[in-house]
Order: C-alpha cells, then structure tokens, then sequence
C-alpha cells in the first residue's frame, strides 16, 4: 500500500510535550487544535487537567471543528429524464465493454482525453464512473486531471480545498483531498488550487506514485485528462494509466486532427475511441456514447457500432 494511502495519523508529531508531573500545557494543546486538524492529545493522555479546563479544551476544538469548509459527500445528480436514461443505457454499454477489456488485460486505470476542448470527455468520465460505481463491490475513483479548466471540479461543485494540483505540489496528503460522493462506491479526487504549472506537476514522479497507490486501494481509476493538442499534459497523464479512451464528438472532430491526437498517445495503452453525441431517436443533441472494441487508431476500430 503507496504512503500516500496509509490512514494511519502520526498525531504525536505534533503534539505538545507533557510536563512533569503529568500536568498538561493547556494553552498548547488548545494553540495545537487550532493549528491542527487532529485532537493533539487524545483524552486518556491527559493526565491531570481540571474540569474548567477540559471544558476550555472541548470548546476550542468545536470551535475549530465549525470552522471547516463542508467537503462531502459530493452529491450525484440524478433526474428521471428519458433522454438520460437512454444516455445512461448507453454508458452502460461502454461500462461493459471497458469491464471486459479490463478483465482480459488486467488494467486498473483509465484515462479519457480529446483532440480539442468541448467533445464531452468530462461528461463521459462522470457518467462512466456513474456507471461503474453501480456494480457490486468495485469501488471507483474519479480524478480530475484538467488543472487548467477543471472542468469536472466545477461540474460536481467540489468545494474550495486541497485536490490534485495540492498533493502533487507536496502540500496535502491523498487522504485528505480524495472526497466520498452520495454513492458508497464512488469517490472524487477534484483539481485543488493550481500550485505551479500541470506539465510540470504531472512530470514530478509523485503523479506515478500516485496512480499506484490508487489503484491498491480502489478497483477502478478513471481519470479526465486535458485534451491532447496544444498540451503535454494528457501525455504525461498517461505514463501513469494503464489504458487510454480518447472521446470523439460525432460530426465535429476533424479526422485529421484525432488521427494527430492519436498519434501523440501510447499505442499499446490506446483500447479505443467513444462517439460523443450520436444522433439519438428522442433527441437529435442528447449525448450517446460508443466505445470500440479493439481499436486499431481512428477510423480503424474492430467492434465499434
């Protein structure tokens, strides 16, 4: 199991010392809840404190405790609109598809990008992580790997506080930026303060160090990454993934442009290409998507309907 994913706390650091005698500073240990998100000295500790000052000590760590930002569970919209529906039906397909290409390759993370901006890869990550977490027993992590636009970060209304840009800058832990949503089985890791430049972050072999912990700890990583032209981060993203999807909107994306965006990816990490907003028979802009079975680069997939 990776560091950054041992819940264990090591609150004693940041403990104040006990005085001789067993009496307790109080003025410390009220000074450490304020500056820590731990009680410094748990109850059976503190030797020798009187009543008003316990009363003193509770009082400042509910004090503190109100003062935090509420981070989750992050809540999952859902709506009995037939048009989601008929969309949900087919993530669904492509839930199975991914699950069996996992199944017969054995990868445990999965990174979705695009050629350009607006093709709906952050919608398909959700709704394919949606779509995941409803199976028995596999629990989902979805990552929003877009630092620049955090595309996904906003969509879900992740509140202000540490995510990925803060744990690959080396100023919070995993455990406290990974976030649980309504769903027991899926959990968020949003994009955080942006500390420094994504291609730099995701260059630092923290991003690698990462995904390997995750995946020890969850079935699945789905992670929405940068759209692949004009950037490296989507490149540097993918050292840490074990399969790529690269999202397509249907009648938009240039053909040659995917060809290029392909062609700057991992090949052997490439198991296919999802249609974004196909033509449905409800609506003609409701979103549906498709994943190929054993794709061979764009326009040359084996299995795609």
């Amino acid at each position: 199991m990776s560091r950054f994913f041992d819940e264990t706390q090591k609150a004693q650091q940041r403990a104040p010392q006990v005085a001789e005698g067993g009496r307790v500073d109080v003025v410390s240990v009220i000074d450490a809840i304020k500056q820590s998100d731990t009680l410094a000295l748990e109850p059976p500790e503190v030797a020798d404190v009187s009543a008003g000052d316990r009363q003193e000590i509770e009082r400042a760590r509910t004090a503190t405790e109100a003062e935090k930002p509420v981070r989750g569970p992050i809540k999952i919209t859902k709506d009995d609109n037939p048009l989601r529906a008929q969309a949900m039906e087919a993530y669904g397909s492509l839930r199975t598809r991914v699950m069996k290409l996992k199944a017969s390759k054995g990868f445990r993370s999965l990174m979705l990008t695009s050629s350009v901006p607006a093709e709906g890869k952050t919608w398909t990550s959700l709704n394919l992580a949606i779509s995941c977490a409803k199976l028995h027993g596999l629990r989902v992590l979805l990552v929003d790997g877009d630092l620049r636009s955090r595309g996904l970060t906003r969509l879900l209304g992740i509140p202000d506080g540490p995510g990925l840009s803060d744990f690959l800058g080396g100023k919070a832990t995993a455990e406290k930026s990974i976030l649980p949503t309504e769903n027991d089985n899926l959990f968020v890791l949003g994009a955080g303060s942006l500390n420094g430049q994504p291609s730099d972050l995701f260059a630092s072999p923290l991003w690698v160090e990462f995904m390997g912990g995750a995946i020890k700890t969850y079935g699945i990583v789905i992670v929405d990454a940068p759209p692949v032209q004009g950037l490296s981060d989507a490149e540097l993203i993918s050292a840490g993934c074990d399969g790529i999807l690269v999202v397509v909107r249907a009648s938009s994306t240039l053909r040659e442009m995917a060809k290029k965006s392909v062609s700057r990816l991992d090949r052997k990490k490439l198991i296919g290409i999802v249609f974004n907003g196909q033509q449905s028979s409800l609506d003609r802009d409701s979103y549906y998507g498709y994943a190929s079975g054993n794709s061979d680069g764009y326009g040359k997939d084996n299995g795609s309907r």
